[in-house]
């Protein structure tokens, strides 16, 4: 099957010429006509799902253990996984200072020490506008990606990319699947991506990986781009339309370009604590949208999509930040009313937390999933308020979200003192007619799809986050 696709490409980059004397104009750049002769293959959510052995020991992509990583790094020439043509690349990725204890190199192998607070590149999380509002924490447009996978001289489209916790906790581990998310919705082949179950010093302490006190410096010497792997994942991001459908049972859309309630039906999941589930809790809102200070800053109402299930992250790992058993994993969503057919929509606050839950949904259980990316803090957003005090979103407007047939458990937070009118009244009302009553909330996915097909401009809207 490779070898397929690198004849079809080395085709496709022969009849680029010949476009050039066709209908292919002289603006288009080289990937825009060879998106001509090899289109940019769509993937559906059933395409999307993997399932894991019942002993992790014996996957060689999604979820692997600390053996399998130790026989590919001490001998990557002899024991890499068929299929893979490219090195390893091994990232250890900590919110903040990086232990100083990292997987030791080898030939062919490469271990990058990468954190939440670099302003090196745009990864983790951007705040970006989807036709309706700015929401904080989406996965970054295509253009940050590509300059992530230069800085560190990754090819997508042959390497094998291993993410791991650099020291076990509950936000190392949030981020390094939100990094298997990212990379895994802008189109790298599931093959091409896995996830340490545990941190790499636990596993260093524990002589099950061997360690040293250096790790790869980037060369941003360049390598493949996302337009490189013709394939199109954007279908596990879920959108704000998408949700509402969703919810609704509403198969024939009427939102531009939103996708239907699934046929097999929807099993919501919502991965925050029960406090802020039920309400009586608080979610911290988006700190440039509705407060300027984010510690003491809440969403203007509390509670919880329409029909959703508690199923707070923690449930799903142990003490030591690895996954449970896939039998426990199967059993806890079972108990909580799943069925098969369904299609899983994870969410939680900024999709951080449900990044832990839809990777155990999808890429071990192999349960149809989506990400609903925008999450609680752009759901949270989208209240009417009565005084005008918050918002200016219109009493009629289709996006409300304070509405009981999409929501429950609603607890308004004015009075809290956490809510800061003056931000919004700042941009001169948030909500504008066309905000208002947009068509569908799909610019995010439709912006990316054009990247994807080498069609969009290098640049881009939004602002860096995360």
């Amino acid at each position: 099957m490779f070898g397929l696709k690198i004849r079809n490409l080395g085709i496709c980059l022969l009849l680029i010429p010949f476009l050039e004397a066709c209908d292919a104009p002289e603006y288009l750049t080289p990937y825009q006509k060879l998106a001509l002769v090899q289109p940019v293959e769509v993937f559906n959510t059933s395409q999307l799902l993997s399932v894991s052995n019942d002993d992790y020991n014996g996957n060689t992509y999604g979820l692997i253990t600390a053996p399998t990583l130790e026989s590919w790094r001490s001998n990557w020439a002899s024991n890499r996984p068929s299929g893979i043509s490219g090195r390893l690349i091994i990232f250890q990725i900590n919110g903040g200072a990086l232990s100083g204890s990292y997987i030791r190199p080898e030939e062919g192998v490469r271990v990058y020490g990468i954190t939440a607070t670099s302003t090196d590149y745009t990864f983790f999380g951007q705040t970006r506008f989807n036709g309706l509002i700015d929401t904080e924490t989406i996965v970054p447009e295509g253009a940050n990606i590509d300059a992530f996978l230069k800085r560190f001289g990754v090819n997508p489209a042959s390497d094998l990319i291993v993410l791991a916790q650099d020291v076990p906790t509950d936000g190392n581990l949030m981020l390094t699947l939100r990094s298997w998310y990212t990379l895994y919705y802008w189109g790298v082949e599931k093959t091409h991506l896995a996830v340490l179950n545990g941190a790499a010093s636990t596993k260093i302490t524990a002589s099950q990986l061997t360690g040293g006190s250096i790790y790869t410096i980037p060369t941003s010497s360049g390598a493949g781009t996302l337009g490189s792997l013709y394939r199109d994942h954007t279908i596990l991001q879920a959108t704000l339309a998408d949700v509402f459908n969703a919810v609704q049972g509403i198969t024939s859309p009427t939102f531009t370009n939103s996708t239907p309630a699934p046929s097999g039906g929807s099993f919501i999941m919502d991965a925050r604590s029960s406090t802020e589930y039920d309400g009586t809790g608080s979610t911290v809102g988006p700190s440039n949208l509705t407060c300027a200070d984010t510690p003491s800053c809440y969403t203007p109402f509390e509670g919880h999509v329409k029909g959703a299930k508690n199923l707070p992250f923690a449930n799903f790992i142990n003490a030591n930040k690895e996954f449970l058993p896939k039998t426990d994993l199967a059993n806890l969503l079972s108990s909580n009313g799943y069925t098969s057919g369904q299609t899983i929509i994870a969410y939680c606050r900024t999709n951080v937390r449900s990044s832990i839950t839809g990777f155990a949904t999808l890429a071990i259980l192999g349960y149809p999933t989506r990400f609903y990316d925008g999450s609680w803090v752009e759901w949270g957003s989208l209240a009417y308020d009565t005084g005008a005090t918050w918002s200016n979103l219109s009493a009629v407007s289709p996006w409300r979200t304070d509405r009981g047939t999409v929501s429950e458990a609603i607890t308004y937070n004015v009075g809290k003192g956490g809510i800061d009118a003056s931000n919004i009244s700042s941009l001169g009302g948030y909500f504008t007619p066309d905000r208002n009553f947009a068509k569908g909330t799909n610019d995010i996915i439709d912006q990316d799809k054009k990247y994807l097909s080498g069609s969009a401009s290098s640049g881009g809207g939004g602002g860096g986050g995360g």
